[in-house]
């Protein structure tokens, strides 16, 4: 049994602890059908009452000490004096039932919610990212605003943590909704539960204080059980079993699709490259170090072009195609018939002088998925691919240059230097008509067999040699910011908008198409919300939505929910289409305000992401293997999800996914066709 506290506590006040500590035992006992319940208590983050931190090892002593007499698992953070420390640190912990201690966790991010302290962090050190195997869960631990950070939780994902524990002191700030979301993010991409405990309420110079209800249990797709005033516990449902089901089914399993070879090799560059410099110790050190990154942030991406546009409008392009049918000799022609229609709807607001971008969906060309029908094979897609220069391109160009806009759009492609490979891939046309760059998406259905397109991490040695490592991740210098694309499933992978971000991007042209369905829908909307508050963007998504039909079928039909939207720079919603249909959405950009959020360190929330800290954890062996079609390109190995079925056994192996009670001790819980 999971009980979170929302009681504000301190090590060196053991008798009020130990009182504590009792009651949820005793709340627990009278809640769980069983006589003697497991119980795991965790507790809120404890900072430094009186002016002094606690010596660590005083702290663990006393820590131990109650969890033993009370027969629990107890968990938390405090802020704490370790030995031969020279400031102060926040230090998650877990201690048993024994009396040991199981984890210990440092907190890596500076305290960015309280504002600096005078306190150090594990910032800059490579992290092991500890997890506890317990009789019914798998677990770890994030202290305060580590759970903003994607990596550490998929590093502790790749350790096996089934329930991410995150002790923290929660703020009323214009952020504090985001940060709750992120532990909804955190659950949703690691398909894993996030426990949080925040005090309810905290004595500051002899001043009650309240602070905002922020104790609750996450979801991987459910709504979070929180709390609903100043509570002393919390008690949610945990069901651990349910969770290992959903992880070793391939639909969903995105610990085991991530191709973390992909970004680990972006990772290991930059944490060579950056200097070696221990966490800063005090308020003042904490200060100069947020100037001197953002100086260095500055200097990587370069100066701003002194010809910026900061304010201008984006048209949202939501299109309804017509369908390809599978097997059609004429795609081009219904490609030609889709282009001039959806060209033809953005040209009736492209003309206001503030109009300065223009969005289209996924698959606006060619209608969702492409191509009707289950299977599709590369001979197929080759039909709908184009590649630069083509008659698309050209007028696409044109319609760019009549209007003096920016257009990002997507479709298929082909590329002489890889033949037979077919990319997903988006393209950003400036104001002049010309190609600025092309993007090919880097997470795609093609793990499970679904689109026979070539992911660059399918052929990553290849691709590489080919284009470079930054033609994973372009962004364009324009004079309407600093521009990237995006596809669709490329969403709900962090990794994929952060390497944007770290190549500079400010607005992320996010051509997407995407089905109706209840489970994992929240997860997929509020990931839009979670890239633009963790990178600093704006997501501007564009979804094709409405009935689609065959041009030589009435039967045929593919449904899409539309609702496309623009999302800030801090994850607020800007705006969304209210349903689906043909729609030109228009909305706004304020270069000027993502540039001032930026600017402070405190909400450049990239500013802090050290890849020291994760780097070892992409490594070739996790994840979803790097160059898996480098064989023939009409053979596509990912029919029926083999291959991330594979990875699955994989895991199951290796104890990062637990086999379900159910099947334990059988070949059920094996996912591999042999079986």
């Amino acid at each position: 049994m999971l009980i979170l506290s929302q009681a504000a506590w301190s090590p060196n006040a053991k008798t009020p602890l130990a009182d504590l500590i009792g009651a949820a035992v005793r709340e627990a006992t009278r809640q769980d059908t069983e006589a003697k319940p497991e119980i795991l208590l965790l507790l809120p983050h404890a900072p430094i009452a009186r002016g002094k931190a606690p010596a660590e090892a005083s702290a663990a002593k006393t820590l131990g000490a109650l969890a033993k007499k009370a027969k629990i698992w107890l968990a938390g953070s405090a802020t704490v004096m370790a030995a031969k420390a020279k400031a102060a640190q926040s230090i998650g912990f877990l201690f048993g039932p024994d009396g040991k201690q199981l984890l210990r966790m440092p907190k890596i991010s500076p305290d960015l919610v309280e504002g600096f302290s005078d306190t150090t962090s594990a910032l800059g050190r490579a992290n092991s990212f500890p997890v506890a195997k317990l009789p019914f869960a798998q677990v770890g631990i994030l202290v305060g605003e580590d759970i903003i950070y994607a990596h550490y939780a998929r590093s502790l994902t790749w350790h096996g943590a089934e329930i991410i524990l995150n002790p923290c002191i929660e703020r009323s700030d214009q952020h504090f909704p985001m940060r709750a979301l992120s532990r909804f993010g955190r659950a949703g991409e690691n398909r894993a539960y996030v426990a949080t405990a925040s005090p309810s309420s905290m004595v500051d110079g002899g001043q009650v204080v309240q602070l905002p209800q922020a104790t609750a249990l996450y979801h991987w797709e459910r709504e979070e059980v929180k709390s609903r005033g100043g509570e002393t516990f919390i008690i949610p449902d945990l069901n651990i079993d349910w969770l290992r089901r959903s992880r070793a089914t391939p639909e969903g399993s995105f610990p085991a699709i991530l191709r973390a070879d992909v970004y680990g090799r972006g990772y290991k560059t930059r944490a060579g490259a950056a200097k070696s410099a221990p966490a800063p110790t005090n308020r003042k050190s904490w200060q100069a170090a947020a100037s001197a990154r953002l100086a260095a942030e500055a200097s990587t991406i370069g100066p701003q072009r002194a010809e910026y546009e900061e304010q201008y409008d984006v048209l949202v392009m939501q299109t309804v195609p017509r369908l390809i049918p599978l097997g059609t000799n004429n795609a081009r022609e219904v490609i030609k018939l889709n282009l001039k229609d959806s060209l033809d709807l953005a040209a009736s607001r492209a003309a206001v002088p503030s109009v300065r971008l223009v969005v289209f969906p996924e698959f606006w060309l060619t209608g969702p998925g492409g191509i009707g029908g289950i299977q599709r094979f590369v001979r197929d897609m080759e039909k709908m691919a184009i590649s630069y220069p083509d008659e698309v391109f050209d007028l696409v160009g044109a319609f760019a240059q009549k209007y003096n806009v920016y257009v990002g759009f997507q479709n298929f492609e082909v590329h002489p230097k890889l033949p037979g490979r077919v990319f997903n891939s988006a393209f950003l046309i400036d104001d002049s008509g010309k190609l600025v760059h092309t993007y090919r998406k880097n997470q795609c259905a093609d793990v499970w067999g679904f689109l026979p397109d070539t992911t660059p991490g399918s052929i990553l040695d290849k691709y590489l040699d080919t284009f470079g490592y930054e033609a994973l991740f372009p962004v364009a210098d324009t004079k309407i910011g600093r521009l990237a694309n995006m596809i669709c499933f490329d969403n709900m992978h962090p990794e994929v908008a952060f390497g944007l971000r770290m190549a500079g991007a400010e607005v992320i042209l996010h051509s997407t198409s995407e089905p109706h369905g209840g489970e994992g829908r929240r997860a997929w909307d509020n990931a839009r919300r979670l890239r633009a508050f963790e990178n600093g963007c704006y997501m501007v998504s564009a979804i094709d939505g409405g009935e689609y039909k065959s041009v030589e079928s009435e039967i045929m039909t593919f449904f899409r929910r539309g609702h496309s939207r623009i999302i800030n720079y801090d994850g607020t919603i800007q705006g969304t289409v209210d349903g689906p249909g043909p729609v030109v959405f228009r909305g706004h950009i304020d270069l000027a305000g993502l540039r001032r959020n930026r600017a402070n360190p405190r909400t450049n929330y990239a500013l802090w992401n050290d890849a020291k800290v994760y780097a070892d954890q992409y490594s070739p062996d996790i994840g979803f293997p790097s160059n898996l079609w480098a064989g023939d390109p009409y053979e596509n190995p990912y029919i029926g999800a083999k291959q991330l079925r594979a990875v699955i056994d994989r895991y199951l192996e290796k104890g990062i996914f637990v086999p379900p009670i159910s099947q334990v001790g059988s070949d059920r819980y094996r996912t591999s066709d042999q079986v």
